[in-house]
């Protein structure tokens, strides 16, 4: 290429040129220094203990480790970290050829000189194993006690209470009223699985079942016994004890108690004054001794008080175990205050439900009466109406209703003395044209009724002279035609 030049190339390697590391004293020190390599133990139980030492004994030399085992003092050592220490033990064959490289100790790698540490303490193995159980058994020991108490008290309670007594006799009596007619009925009694089944029969309604009714039963006509659930205080604990699990913590106790009278047998002459373990653990061994036989005599006691209150209530005790009988009661307890909670709030629903439809109907009947009273009151106008018209009708038939004009307007008598006034009806009666007596009553009653709806009336001598009486009845009369 016609731009490559050797000036160029020079230029990029002096300015792009990897830097070349300079070499210090430490880096040459490390380089030079030897790693060690493991002679005895392996890669694992050397990346174990170098785990171990860096956590949970960090800040403990080997020495003050050493001297914590031998005197056997747990108080800077849990039983975990003991736990640990025997899983990650050389081999009694390991330990014998760590022991034999005591010249080469400085040679070793840090997890060998640990190691070498623990193969020169006297029977480590069980002395470790010695140290847990002596870290566990009070630990152990203390949750058993409560849990045979537990048990203890739940069946003394099963076997006092009247209440619940009670209850399983009125789930009884219901029972073989149900089955009346049936292979079932008048039964003696019946198994305490039982219990936990009864709200499996549902009412016609399919809202309630046999354990609300049960509920409500006891709370209407037997308040007394409705709290049957507060004498047996300890049997929600009682169901959590396992008699399984308490028979292989106490096995285990046993067993752990033996052993370490039998390791004793190796300790009665110490190597080293700093070996205290004879005197520690003997003092141990008595008050553990005496401790389990309290507690093995207390689980004895346990199992012949489930034994007879599972036998009290017709169960078989070799068939049923205690966890069994207890959760069955325990369940039906619980079941049963749940119903009674379900039935306050069933019962809460139902009394809203009677307020909403009695306010409905109240509404229901409101407009009814509201609709009653407008037809009546239409009803009424309209009588009102007709009695109007009728006074009026009769006004004019009886000749009230113009009797003001007649009485103030005076007839005319001509100079014929009426001959004319004769003469004209005369005429009238003869000619077609002529109107009845009868058309012309309904004339003028017409021509009165008229006069009183337009309120004209008929001369201006009447509306001079007006009675008070017949206006004031006119005008009442008009006004209440006007509002029909």
């Amino acid at each position: 290429m016609e731009m490559e030049s050797q000036d160029l190339l020079e230029s990029l390697s002096e300015e792009f040129a990897a830097k070349v590391a300079k070499e210090t004293g430490a880096s040459v020190a490390v380089a030079k220094k030897k790693v060690k390599e493991l002679k005895v133990i392996d890669p694992k139980a050397s990346q174990n203990f170098g785990i171990l030492l860096n956590s949970s004994l960090k800040g403990l030399t080997f020495d003050e480790l050493r001297i914590l085992i031998l005197k056997c003092d747990d108080s800077s050592l849990s039983p975990s970290v003991m736990e640990s220490l025997l899983r990650f033990l050389p081999s009694a064959e390991d330990m014998g050829s760590l022991r034999q490289l005591k010249d080469e100790y400085d040679e070793l790698c840090t997890a060998e000189q640990f190691a070498f540490m623990l193969s020169n303490i006297p029977r480590i193995e069980p002395r470790l194993q010695a140290m847990v159980f002596k870290k566990k058994f009070f630990e152990e020991a203390k949750e058993i006690k409560p849990d045979l108490t537990y048990v203890i008290a739940a069946c003394e309670e099963l076997k006092t209470s009247e209440k619940f007594g009670k209850c399983l006799e009125l789930i009884l009596l219901i029972g073989n009223y149900m089955n009346s007619g049936s292979r079932n009925a008048e039964s003696y009694g019946f198994k305490l699985n039982f219990l936990t089944k009864l709200q499996n029969t549902k009412a016609h309604d399919n809202r309630s079942n046999m354990l609300h009714f049960l509920a409500n039963l006891l709370e209407n006509r037997y308040p007394q016994w409705v709290n049957f659930k507060d004498d047996l205080r300890n049997l929600e604990k009682a169901r959590r004890v396992s008699d399984d699990q308490l028979s292989k913590q106490l096995r285990g106790m046993k067993k752990s108690l033996t052993n370490l009278k039998k390791e004793l047998e190796f300790h009665k002459n110490p190597e080293s004054i700093d070996d205290r373990f004879g005197t520690e653990m003997n003092a141990f061994l008595e008050y553990a001794n005496d401790e389990y036989e309290k507690l093995e005599a207390t689980h004895t006691n346990m199992g012949k008080c489930v034994a007879e209150i599972i036998g009290f209530y017709g169960e078989d005790p070799k068939k049923t175990n205690a966890e069994e009988f207890f959760s069955d009661i325990v369940t039906f307890c619980n079941d049963f205050e749940s119903s009674r909670v379900e039935n306050a709030k069933m019962k809460e629903a139902k009394k809203r439900e009677e307020k909403q439809k009695e306010a409905k109907e109240k509404e229901k009947r409101r407009k009814e009466q509201k609709e009653k009273d407008r037809k009546d009151f239409i009803i009424d106008q309209q009588g009102e109406g007709e009695g109007v018209l009728d006074d009026l009708m009769d006004a004019l038939k009886t000749g009230q209703a113009y009797n003001r004009d007649n009485r103030r307007q005076k007839p005319r008598q001509n100079r014929d003395g009426g001959k004319q006034n004769r003469n004209l009806q005369r005429g009238r009666s003869q000619t077609g044209n002529s109107q009845s007596p009868r058309n012309k009553s309904n004339s003028d009653n017409q021509d009165a009724l008229d006069s009183i709806l337009t309120n004209t009336p008929t001369s201006r001598s009447g509306r001079q002279r007006a009675n008070t009486r017949g206006e004031s009845k006119a005008s009442e009369a008009l006004q209440r035609v006007r509002a029909l």
